[in-house]
Formats: C-alpha cells, structure tokens, sequence
C-alpha cells in the first residue's frame, strides 16, 4: 500500500467511484495504489458498485492505520474538515 486513494468523510457514490477509478488507473501506471473510503459506503453506492460487479473499497479507520507520512491521493473534495483526520 504505497498510495492511499480517497474522496471525503460520509462518500456518496461519486466519492467511491472516483476513488476506484483513480486507483486503477494508478496501478495500471505501475503504482501500488489502494481505493479506501471514509466511511461506511451508502446503499445507492453500493447498488452502482454490484450493477457493475465492483468490489467496495476498503473502509480506512485512522485511528487504526494513522495516514501521517504516508502517500494519499484526495478525490472529490479539497477542505481538511471533509478529509481523514489527521491529514494536515
């Protein structure tokens, strides 16, 4: 996990998918990036991500795996109130 890829806290379905579509295309370029969300994925999402059989990605907890330091790619939102805690 080189790169972290995730859009804002409470991801609607826009937020996951350009969080899939980024990491793909990031790992087609030779990166080891994965698609996380900031929060539990909403029921319209996850109804896109089975119409298209497309895993969710993963749900990042910061308490748990602390971003500071590490290499992470925001999608879909440019304010720290609405990104991971801790990302400043």
């Amino acid at each position: 996990m080189d790169l972290l890829v995730f859009g804002h806290k409470n991801p609607d379905t826009d937020s996951i998918c350009s969080s899939i579509s980024l990491t793909y295309l990031k790992n087609q370029l030779g990166h080891n990036a994965t698609a996380c969300a900031l929060g539990d994925i909403r029921k319209e999402a996850q109804f896109v991500l089975d119409y298209f059989k497309v895993d969710a990605p993963k749900v990042l907890n910061t308490d748990e795996t602390p971003i500071k330091g590490l290499n992470v790619v925001l999608v879909d939102h440019n304010e720290y109130a609405q990104s991971a805690d801790g990302i400043e």
